[in-house]
């Protein structure tokens, strides 16, 4: 019961990266990639802290669970992109 939150967390993260993919594909400018990127990395952080602030508990834990692998595909998927534009120039 408590890692159906990481499950979904996995599954918006792989949803980002997917999307990512098909903005480059399809000729998006760097910046707007990094949008994109950058608010589902505020989007995970504001459910951690959310989850820690208010909710706290095991209850809180599971705002953790569905957080964290948002900010970390965010992290990774931002280094990416800088990576394959950087080389792309």
């Amino acid at each position: 019961m408590i890692l159906i939150p990481l499950l979904i967390g996995i599954i918006v993260g792989v949803v980002l990266i997917l999307v990512t993919q098909l903005l480059l594909k399809k000729g998006y400018s760097k910046s707007t990639i990094n949008v994109y990127t950058l608010g589902a990395l505020v989007l995970g952080i504001l459910i951690v802290a959310y989850g820690y602030t208010v909710v706290r508990g095991f209850e809180g834990f599971a705002y953790l669970l569905l957080g964290a692998p948002i900010v970390l595909f965010g992290i990774i998927t931002f280094i990416s992109n800088s990576k394959k534009t950087q080389t792309a120039q």
